[in-house]
């Protein structure tokens, strides 16, 4: 994406909870041109009034503002940074998120969504979308593993789990990324080579032993730093779509539809997600159609996980042909 003359909107509305300091948003925006506003109506003109923008960052879940912005002349990426957990912010844009929203930027913490914001701008700026690194403190390390097949999943589980132990972060954190971890390999192992059309695998028991084709190996990564735990699975094929992503978000994080949110289906992915969502602040979904799709599970280290249905998730889906 051409960075000369984009632009990035945000609009920071009283009575919201604060996006952030301008001087943080002019880092973010990484050269493009930053231009705020306090008000609905004045974002609704600037939209209009600005070709250039790429990009709309906004802290009310107003439906007629994202509106605005999707009948922009370009296309713009809309952002949400919210205080809000889904069932809250989904009611007030009348059932419209899925249409309207592209990221949601959770703001239950400043640091947290400071970080969010940035890394998410950034990303989309430079096109640069994998990568458990961009979520964690340079100096921090990450441990890696390949997958080969159903083998790898216990050792792995306790490699993930030991390392949390080993960093201090307490017998519950540890609990969950092994539980995280779990789930991401079962994806890997079982679910993501059908949804890639490895047709072979289809007719086989989910729990049976399975060795992987090396074509099919996928990589799993990990690190912890002094604000966020990051765990990430990266397969070879690309075929989470953005539509079935935010399906599974939406029934996990409203209730609604409960009965069908299990993927029975192979290939589905419903059930993990929903139990990797009542364990995390935040979830990532990259992918590079038909090569690579990389799912990063995010933690705070500094706030635990409350009550899931009043806390707020960040949600992202970048796909390098969007």
């Amino acid at each position: 994406m051409s960075s000369r003359g984009n632009t990035v909107l945000v609009a920071d509305i009283p009575g919201r909870k604060p996006i952030g300091s301008t001087a943080s948003l002019m880092v973010a925006a990484n050269g493009w041109e930053l231009t705020t506003v306090d008000s609905v109506p004045n974002a609704v003109e600037a939209l209009r009034a600005n070709p250039k923008i790429k990009i709309f960052v906004c802290n009310d879940p107003c439906a007629d503002v994202f509106s605005a912005s999707r009948a922009h002349t370009g296309k713009i990426i809309n952002i949400l940074s919210t205080d809000l957990p889904m069932p809250a912010y989904c009611d007030a844009m009348n059932h419209r998120d899925l249409e309207l929203i592209d990221h949601v930027v959770a703001n239950f913490d400043n640091e947290w969504a400071t970080a969010d914001l940035a890394i998410t701008l950034q990303k989309i700026i430079r096109s640069d979308y994998f990568g458990i690194q961009k979520y964690l403190s340079p100096n921090a390390t990450i441990h890696e593993r390949v997958i080969k097949g159903s083998s790898d999943r216990s050792p792995c589980n306790k490699a993930v789990q030991d390392y949390v132990d080993m960093c201090g972060l307490g017998k519950n954190m540890s609990s969950k990324a092994f539980g995280i971890c779990e789930e991401l390999l079962m994806n890997a192992i079982y679910d993501a080579p059908v949804a890639g059309g490895r047709t072979h695998y289809q007719e086989m028991d989910r729990l049976a032993e399975r060795v992987l084709e090396k074509d099919e190996w996928s990589t799993l990564r990990y690190g912890v730093d002094g604000r966020v735990f990051a765990i990430s699975i990266t397969d070879p094929f690309g075929a989470f779509a953005r539509s079935k992503w935010f399906e599974y978000l939406r029934k996990a994080l409203r209730r609604d539809d409960s009965e069908t949110l299990i993927d029975t289906k192979k290939g589905g992915a419903g059930l993990g997600l929903f139990k990797m969502l009542y364990s995390s602040h935040g979830v990532v979904c990259n992918v590079e159609p038909g090569k690579l799709t990389e799912v990063i599970i995010l933690i705070s280290t500094n706030l635990p996980v409350r009550d899931f249905a009043h806390t707020p998730r960040s949600i992202h889906y970048f796909n390098t042909q969007m």
